[in-house]
């Protein structure tokens, strides 16, 4: 597979997988998949985590692009390792995952928001920065983040949605994570229409510049 600074480069957008149940997470996936997005990340921050993880790893093989989101120590980075992960994803800048990263030989997106995090996320090798969460500060903030760092790979996350994610790409933003907009349905009964939809929506929305 290549390397996620690679994948990042290539796919704009991050689906974010948060409170969807085993049983339904692989199929959202493909789904998703079919519609154009091709990273994905499932985020270990509740009871539906490492199982959702495993799923769709065993679902859906070892050639999609899987990542642990939300992984906050080295304890954790080794749980989503064994589900599956091919890359974690941190909310904020954390240097034992990043350690933990680097010793497994995965791929790793780091959460930052100031100007001093980006950097120090960078320093510890996260192949583009997690810039979160993007949505409270707007478009405007990306686009000032550009004068100092031109280059930067930054991933705009939180509240972004098919409304807003061509502003946030016209700002210099390289990709965006998309979670809630992609993902917002009944999980007793999932509305697999209106899911589709929405994924059509946002990538289209995607392709606009």
């Amino acid at each position: 597979m290549p390397e996620l600074s690679e994948l990042l480069g290539q796919h704009r957008l991050l689906a974010i997988l948060r409170g969807v149940p085993a049983t339904h997470a692989p199929r959202l996936v493909e789904t998703l998949h079919e519609e154009g997005i091709r990273l994905f990340e499932v985020a270990l921050s509740d009871a539906h985590g490492l199982e959702a993880l495993r799923a769709v790893r065993a679902a859906l093989g070892l050639e999609l692009p899987l990542g642990a989101g939300t992984v906050v120590t080295s304890e954790l980075a080794a749980h989503a390792q064994d589900a599956g992960a091919d890359f974690l994803v941190t909310p904020h800048v954390v240097p034992e995952v990043a350690a933990a990263a680097h010793e497994r030989g995965l791929g790793l997106l780091m959460g930052a928001l100031t100007p001093t995090e980006i950097a120090q996320a960078l320093a510890l090798g996260s192949a583009a920065v997690k810039v979160f969460p993007a949505g409270i500060l707007g478009p405007e903030y990306l686009r000032q983040l550009r004068g100092p760092y031109p280059q930067a790979p930054l991933i705009a996350v939180g509240g972004i949605h098919a409304g807003n994610v061509s502003s946030y790409f016209a700002a210099g933003a390289n990709g965006a994570g998309v979670g809630g907009a992609l993902t917002r349905t009944d999980w007793t009964a999932p509305d697999w229409d209106a899911v589709r939809q929405q994924a059509q929506h946002l990538v289209a929305a995607g392709r606009t510049l």
